[in-house]
């Protein structure tokens, strides 16, 4: 059984919330995903928030989140696309457990992107704006990251891969 967290981060469409949830089934412990926590917990979709209070709002809204999974115990947990690119964030999140930073190609990225409505970043930018906005997250990521893993194949393969880096026991 794991004793630790394994907190997984990324850019958008990497594959957090897939892969976490495959993880956290094969090594036999429980998944948190912060973006689901955040909405069942504020009773809000992401676009609401954005919406209705703004960027600001919500990431205050993360950071509490942050520190909210942060003082559970061990477990996998995915991360919003965003939370990882605030120093609030990476610090409190640093002290909770295993980082692991998911890469993957950003045109595959893209391709999911066009066809995914509910990430308010993404929704008015252009596949130029996005690759920028990808390599400054990419770089913010790696800041707090103790491993990165790169998620171009199978969720099985990437499963793998993070199963090799941990320990389990």
């Amino acid at each position: 059984m794991l004793n630790k967290k394994i907190i997984l981060c990324g850019f958008m469409a990497s594959g957090k919330t897939t892969v976490g949830r495959e993880l956290a089934k094969e090594i036999n412990t429980h998944y948190i995903d912060t973006d689901e926590l955040l909405i069942e917990t504020y009773e809000m979709d992401i676009p609401t928030i954005f919406t209705k209070y703004g960027e600001d709002y919500f990431r205050d809204l993360e950071h509490e989140i942050a520190i909210k999974v942060s003082e559970m115990p061990a477990g996998v947990i995915s991360t919003g696309g965003g939370m990882l690119t605030f120093d609030r964030n990476g610090e409190v999140l640093k002290k909770g457990g295993t980082i692991i930073c998911l890469v993957r190609d950003f045109d595959k990225i893209y391709e999911d992107l066009l066809s995914d409505t509910n990430r308010p970043l993404a929704r008015d930018k252009s596949k130029e704006e996005l690759k920028q906005m990808y390599d400054m997250r990419i770089l913010k990521y790696q800041k707090y990251a103790d491993y990165t893993v790169e998620n171009n194949g199978s969720i099985e393969d990437c499963v793998k891969k993070i199963i090799s880096i941990i320990d389990v026991n």
